[in-house]
């Protein structure tokens, strides 16, 4: 028992009773000499607020807010061993040294305060690295070329293996002496451990390559030294990609006897499943499934390497709802339900499903912007859904208000409903006006495309809690300067959205529609051109609902390739899902005019022209434009009015800028 462990007693016994329905999900789990409160864990996970390769203020704020809204587990992002091990996108977490054992304490303080356990991942990422030492290279078992991997490696010598090992062990040492609760040994998404498993990235001939046991030494030899340096009740695991997503790759058969193997020499507490490659985009798309990938995708993969091992096994992909983690463990495919992105969207999931508070959940869609997407541009990450995610340390508790005050939002998309709930939350007395009759905006049209269903709840759930406030909310009524000021109102929000853009070309008899239009039942042609100058998912989509629709589909576009804006996995599976279905594109291109028979696309590099006969509709997906004429009318008549412009009402943008600037105008009220 660690020094916290008293404390964990006490919580596991003061818990609320859970939902019969949630009994399993909610009843402690034994994992080597520890106990976990419920079966509920945040799994590795680079955050990109780590301060250079430290654990700082950041980090720690961001698990102890998890901790806090009653996650049984929490492991730390991928944190390198070595320093030939570094992240190609983002600063990463390190553990080379001493260094590392104060901010651990810390950490492991914040956590165990609100009784739950902390472990650290511990990886070297072999040719998965950005290039490293004085000559710039990456290690890897064999010098193999790969999609992702923009280097041929330098193949590891013995010598080289030996200091790895030991740095394992070195690392794993030191999570102990600050106080963690156990170490995970990553050996999936085609870090070193893998790259030595498989039979794609390992072509050796000696002792370390070839047979399968061979290669399984190097993850033998890991798990071995990491034992011997931590003791026999520490708590070490096993990361592990069951299946490899590549012809030629590891199998489920492969990894079965892999992990029971690694489990053996390590004699380790619990495996970590997953699946894939890193080297591979089309893997990435899949274990980092966005929402065109169903949820629970990996549970055979769990269930089968549990059948392997005698030690507790842990499910992971897409498992959003607490009651889809029950039905994992009811079917006895895992012992514990990693449930990440879901607890990034909203980190009082806990807390929430124990109470029974299931419609106040904030679900994660897998929209993968905020978080995997923030990262691949070099960001931290968030949520588009919870602007406070990842900014934990920099919005810590919602602050009340001086004095209430009358707030008027005007609009009720998504910018305007978090701006109102926000505003609520901290005592202000608020009226939404809303000229539909529904609310959430555009979102309402974009669930409307095929596999997009699920974006739709980022509105419902703003739509139950600003309906479950105590907020007015006027529907089917337009907002003129004058009926906004004869409310008088202390504050005015002005969310108005924004309109759809039409491209300057002649519509030849109404032949150019907008996307919205499209989305919303417009009459279409049997053929159709998306002319595409964007480069987000509007044009990718519409095109996808198009083609569901029995039209035949071109994509034309500006940029140098579609959906160029589009966060990669989830581009990855769209892109294919159009090719699928006979969707073609022309790229570096715009149409440029509508014929008597059809267009004429011009490439824009060239200036080439070329026409394109027997096109009905041209369906424009060229962004949209301010509907802000009713905040420039209340600026120039009441210039004393304290006055707020958020979301398309200010700039077309994407839904993460809308919520976030519809939250952050609300708690500066």
């Amino acid at each position: 028992m660690t020094a916290a462990g008293p404390w964990f007693k006490l919580l596991l016994i003061m818990a609320p009773s859970p939902p019969s329905s949630l009994a399993r999900l909610f009843s402690p789990m034994q994992i080597g000499r520890i106990t976990l409160r419920n079966r509920i864990v945040s799994t590795g996970h680079s955050t990109g607020l780590t301060d250079g390769t430290a654990i700082g203020d950041r980090v720690i704020a961001y698990y102890a807010a998890r901790a806090r809204g009653g996650v049984g587990l929490i492991i730390t992002g991928s944190t390198s061993v070595h320093p030939t091990s570094t992240s190609k996108l983002m600063p990463a977490l390190a553990n080379w040294d001493e260094s590392v054992v104060e901010p651990y304490r810390r950490v492991a303080d914040a956590v165990h305060l609100h009784g739950t356990r902390i472990f650290a991942q511990l990886n070297h990422a072999g040719a998965l690295s950005g290039a490293t030492g004085p000559w710039g290279r990456v290690l890897a078992p064999s010098p193999v070329d790969s999609e992702l991997n923009n280097e041929t490696p330098h193949a590891l010598d013995q010598g080289e293996i030996d200091e790895i090992v030991s740095a394992f062990a070195g690392a794993a040492l030191r999570a102990r002496q600050g106080g963690l609760d156990g170490v995970e040994l990553h050996g999936g998404h085609g870090n070193l451990i893998q790259q030595f498993l498989s039979p794609l990235t390992n072509r050796r001939d000696d002792a370390y390559g070839g047979s399968p046991e061979h290669r399984m030494r190097f993850a033998r030899d890991v798990a071995g030294a990491v034992r011997k340096a931590v003791g026999p009740d520490f708590v070490v695991g096993l990361r592990i990609s069951a299946e490899e997503d590549y012809p030629g790759g590891l199998t489920l058969d492969d990894t079965r006897e892999a992990a029971k193997a690694i489990v053996a020499a390590g004699k380790l507490d619990y495996v970590n499943v997953t699946s894939g490659s890193d080297l591979s985009s089309w893997s990435q798309a899949n274990h980092y499934a966005p929402m065109y990938t169903r949820g629970g995708h990996m549970r055979r993969l769990a269930r089968g390497i549990r059948e392997m091992v005698s030690v507790p096994v842990i499910c992971v992909g897409r498992i959003t709802d607490p009651r889809d983690a029950e039905a994992v463990l009811e079917a006895g495919d895992a012992d514990l339900v990693g449930m990440t992105r879901a607890l990034i969207a909203d980190r009082d999931l806990p807390a929430k499903a124990q109470r029974g508070a299931l419609n106040e959940i904030r679900y994660c869609v897998g929209i993968n912007e905020g978080c995997l997407g923030r990262l691949m541009r070099g960001s931290h990450i968030t949520c588009v859904q919870d602007p406070t995610s990842g900014r934990e340390h920099e919005l810590r508790e919602m602050p009340p208000a001086a004095a209430p005050r009358r707030v008027l939002v005007v609009g009720g998309g998504v910018a305007g409903l978090e701006a109102a709930r926000v505003a609520a939350l901290r005592g202000h007395r608020v009226t939404i006006i809303e000229r539909g009759v529904d609310l959430g905006g555009q979102i309402q049209l974009a669930r409307r495309a095929p596999g997009r269903a699920e974006i739709g709840a980022i509105a419902d759930h703003l739509i139950r809690e600003v309906e479950r406030g105590q907020i007015e909310i006027c529907r089917s009524e337009t907002a003129t300067a004058d009926t906004i000021l004869a409310r008088k109102p202390d504050a005015v929000i002005i969310a108005t959205g924004s309109d759809a853009h039409l491209p300057d070309i002649d519509d030849g008899n109404d032949r150019l529609v907008s996307a919205r239009a499209a989305l919303d039942s417009a009459a279409i042609g049997d053929k159709v051109v998306v002319f595409d100058t964007k480069g987000d998912m509007v044009g990718l989509t519409v095109a996808d609902w198009l083609v569901g629709q029995r039209h035949q589909v071109t994509v034309v576009t500006s940029k140098r390739y579609p959906g160029v804006q589009v966060e990669l996995m989830t581009w990855r599976l769209l892109y294919k899902r159009l090719l699928d279905q006979g969707v073609a594109f022309i790229v570096d291109s715009e149409v440029s005019k509508l014929t008597d028979d059809g267009i004429v696309v011009r490439n824009v590099l060239t200036r080439r022209e070329t026409p394109m006969p027997d096109i009905a509709t041209v369906v424009a997906a060229c962004g949209g434009r301010p509907n802000d004429a009713l905040w420039r009318e209340l600026r120039r008549r009441s210039p004393a009015v304290e006055l707020h412009l958020v979301g398309d009402a200010q700039s077309p943008r994407q839904i993460e800028k809308a919520i976030y600037e519809g939250h952050m105008t609300a708690r500066k009220l």
